[in-house]
């Protein structure tokens, strides 16, 4: 090993872009590349920065020490022979001043409603959902942030698809009234019905302004966010199951193609609780009831 690190010194020393009466550096485009560092207790050969490969002999002793980012293996040579022993450095989380905003991941929320208003139907609130039932999984698979300089607030956007499902209540489904009409309900059998439901699915896109506080838990601060998350639908069908059958339909039931919601969220790393109220309601005005969808739910960002 000593004729090993010889060799590298003889060669560095023949490049010799800095040398002092100890330390030898090469450098590369104004980066050191290799450092090495010799003196009385022995001689230690750095390639790259502190997390790059280091090597460090021991003249006192038999031990030659290697560490290749946070792993360092010793090769330990004595009465029982040569061994090694590997150690690894602890993980330490530290904050670091950058901006990270936190939309990409994924969500998962209960569906109610804000307001409804069932004129249409003579106060028959056939809609009634089952909450526990009714959720709303979304996948935020992009993210853009537009920061300032200080790293404490930006503006976010990004892409993400959401899939909502409203589970009724009662045994019904839904259908268009005379084949394009408005939307009415169709009593289903409740012998062994295991549920029914409508499920929408759109292409969302957000425009928050996300700020971090000076709040912090460890490497993460406390950050609050809210804006608007519009979104286009992309497809919609009902759905019932019995023990031994089931039936889907597909159709857009008058459903609004677009919808933008008003968000507002508050987390600590990657888990936030958030609350998304639609000013759109669910479906087109003089073709269904009026419902303003409201869902409460938590996040998962950058998972």
């Amino acid at each position: 090993m000593k004729q090993f690190i010889t060799l590298i010194l003889c060669g560095v020393l023949a490049i010799n872009t800095l040398a002092q009466t100890d330390t030898t550096k090469v450098k590369v485009l104004k980066k050191n590349v290799v450092t090495v560092v010799e003196n009385e207790d022995g001689t230690r050969v750095k390639v790259g920065n502190d997390k790059g490969v280091e090597v460090i002999t021991d003249d006192w002793g038999d031990t030659t020490h290697i560490r290749v980012g946070r792993r360092t293996f010793e090769v330990v040579d004595d009465w029982k022979g040569t061994h090694v022993n590997v150690s690894k450095e602890p993980r330490v989380k530290r904050w670091t001043g950058s901006f990270n905003p936190h939309w990409a991941g994924l969500e998962v929320g209960m569906n109610l409603f804000s307001e409804t208003d069932y004129s249409l139907y003579g106060g028959d609130e056939f809609f009634d959902l089952i909450p526990g039932k009714s959720l709303t999984w979304n996948l935020n698979f992009a993210e853009w942030a537009f920061k300032n300089e200080q790293n404490n607030f930006g503006l976010v956007t990004g892409l993400g698809f959401s899939f909502s499902d409203y589970t009724f209540d009662r045994a019904i489904t839904i259908e268009k009234e005379f084949g394009d009409g408005m939307i009415v309900p169709v009593p289903l059998d409740p012998n062994g019905l295991k549920k029914s439901k409508l499920t929408i699915t759109y292409l969302t896109a957000p425009l928050m302004l996300e700020i971090k506080t000076p709040l912090r838990m460890g490497g993460s601060r406390l950050y609050l966010a809210g804006g608007v998350i519009g979104g286009i639908n992309i497809g919609s069908h009902t759905k019932y199951k019995y023990r031994k059958d089931k039936e889907k339909f597909r159709s857009n039931y008058h459903l609004n193609t677009f919808k933008y919601e008003l968000t507002g969220r508050i987390g600590f790393g990657d888990f936030c609780v958030f609350a998304n109220y639609s000013m759109t309601p669910l479906f087109k005005d003089g073709k269904g009831p009026e419902l303003n969808p409201l869902m409460i739910g938590i996040s998962f960002p950058n998972i």
